[in-house]
């Protein structure tokens, strides 16, 4: 079968990749994982609102009753719930149905430990050659049950109300639930923390799901904030690990600067372990320059929440965040946490504006640039066609400028990320880079 697993858990198109057969077979791996660590304890299941949910569901279950596993399905919680009541009710793990910020053509699996945190890239390893031979194993003598309880949510709900700890009455707070998971959980605990709520794209419609809508598209949010004459505004993306912020007015809130008001939050409330942040290489580097002046450090990792869980591990840092909207409170939870992201903004709004935090944040200019690729141009690539151009070129560059080239771990595409002080001549070297790729 080869690699099945991406950056963030198994991803694909449902009838493609993702069908009955696969789901089966992954759930009987996993399965098979388990009894090898001798762990029989029962597995979270839950998903996000796409239609195609309920054929993995029974697919997964089954697979995993098949093999003595008992099974907890949840119903709709979002990702960052699922990774909490995995650890707040010692399951053995909990899987979680859903393809994020994909639209609802997708579906996929992340699996996440009895600890909270995404499966390691090992674990994901060892289960692929489980999957590639589980024509050798052998069902339970005494199959698993499955079992439904919806009450979860309102223990994740709970949790986070609690967390916070404030009143957000007088406020005025936008939400695009991208008829995603949060499409409940987001106005309930806004709304019990005593906020007014204007929600849109707030429907279990999963065939809607991020359609022109939540984290990656946030013009309606904007338009809704401004209107509505909101405070904020906060969109999610569809399994919730992810958030965009609106300022009042409907102004977005960027990548960067999300990032750098939650290590603000997090350090003028004296939380940030070490005085240190986790962020991608990508992210822009006036981030580090910016948080000098805190004598905070920045450390840089790899793409993805599974190389900043493991950094933070390493490191004892509570605090690790990519500029795309995925922040990861740890002394919190194990994941990034979109709902939580978004109360404590709010809880920050009510006691600085973010204008007088921002005065020090001075970024470098990016061009960011998204180039389609097919499997042939992706293995060209992977296997330095370009290599010895893309090195000529990064010859020339200046100080303070930098070429970041990557595959995506869960689409067909090329990411460029060029950084500079002049924007441009970042912009032409970008549109070099670009040609480059299309030349593969």
């Amino acid at each position: 079968m080869g690699k099945i697993f991406g950056t963030d858990g198994v991803r694909g198109v449902v009838g493609e990749k993702i069908t009955e057969k696969f789901c089966y077979d992954l759930a009987k791996s996993v399965g098979v994982y388990l009894n090898k660590y001798n762990n029989k304890g029962k597995v979270l299941l839950c998903h996000d609102t796409r239609v195609s949910a309920q054929m993995i569901e029974k697919a997964v279950c089954r697979g995993l009753n098949e093999f003595g596993i008992e099974v907890v399905c949840g119903g709709v919680i979002p990702t960052p719930g699922v990774h909490y009541l995995a650890k707040r009710f010692n399951y053995a793990m909990a899987i979680m149905i859903t393809a994020s910020h994909n639209t609802h053509e997708f579906n996929g699996l992340k699996l996440i430990t009895n600890e909270g945190y995404k499966f390691s890239v090992e674990q994901e390893d060892e289960i692929t050659q489980i999957f590639d031979n589980i024509g050798q194993y052998y069902y339970s003598e005494e199959p698993g049950k499955t079992v439904y309880d919806e009450s979860l949510k309102y223990e994740w709900a709970e949790h986070l109300i609690s967390v916070v700890d404030d009143d957000f009455s007088g406020l005025k707070i936008g939400l695009d639930c991208a008829n995603g998971a949060n499409f409940y959980l987001a106005p309930y605990v806004f709304k019990k923390l005593g906020a007014q709520v204007v929600a849109i794209n707030d429907t279990n419609n999963g065939e809607l799901i991020n359609q022109d809508c939540g984290s990656t598209h946030i013009e309606g949010l904007c338009k809704t904030v401004k209107e509505s004459g909101c405070d904020l505004g906060f969109a999610f993306d569809g399994d919730a690990d992810r958030m965009n912020a609106v300022k009042k007015g409907g102004v977005p809130i960027s990548g960067e600067e999300l990032l750098y008001l939650c290590a603000m939050f997090l350090y003028n409330g004296k939380k940030l372990t070490n005085n240190k942040i986790i962020t991608p290489y990508v992210t822009n580097c006036g981030i580090d320059e910016s948080l000098k002046k805190y004598s905070i450090e920045v450390v840089r990792c790899d793409v993805g929440g599974k190389s900043i869980q493991r950094k933070m591990l390493e490191q004892n840092i509570s605090y690790g965040a990519e500029d795309n909207g995925h922040i990861v409170w740890g002394d919190y939870n194990k994941c990034s946490d979109g709902l939580l992201t978004a109360l404590f903004l709010t809880k920050l709004y009510k006691t600085e504006k973010f204008e007088n935090i921002l005065k020090d944040l001075k970024l470098f200019e990016q061009e960011k640039i998204t180039v389609p690729i097919t499997e042939e141009q992706k293995g060209r690539y992977n296997n330095g066609a370009i290599n010895t151009k893309l090195e000529e070129l990064k010859s020339t560059l200046k100080e303070n400028e930098r070429i970041i080239t990557r595959v995506s771990g869960t689409e067909p595409i090329i990411r460029i990320v060029v950084e500079g002080e002049n924007l441009e001549t970042i912009q032409e070297i970008g549109k070099k880079v670009e040609n480059l790729i299309k030349s593969l």
